[in-house]
């Protein structure tokens, strides 16, 4: 590969949110998929999910986590073909 050309690859990421019910011995997971791992964890930084996650803290105390995971699935390859000269020389 030259050197200075850059192979950017993205890929899924999912924003988990699991908390536990006691009561029924349940662990419920919800989830939101993203493309990129940034849009997951803008997601965090602006706190969109926290609403949620601090109404399921009310009412099942502090067992509860939020995190992004990276997942192995591509979504978007980010790899810029260079453009070939063609065989008429143009």
């Amino acid at each position: 590969m030259a050197e200075g050309s850059k192979v950017l690859i993205d890929f899924f990421t999912i924003l988990f949110l699991d908390y536990e019910l006691k009561a029924h011995d349940a662990i419920p997971l919800a989830y939101v998929v993203y493309e990129t791992e940034a849009h997951c964890q803008q997601a965090l930084d602006r706190g969109l999910a926290d609403p949620v996650y601090d109404h399921l803290m009310s009412l099942y105390g502090n067992d509860i986590m939020m995190w992004c995971h990276v997942t192995n699935q591509v979504s978007k390859p980010m790899i810029r073909p260079r453009a070939r000269p063609s065989d008429d020389g143009e």
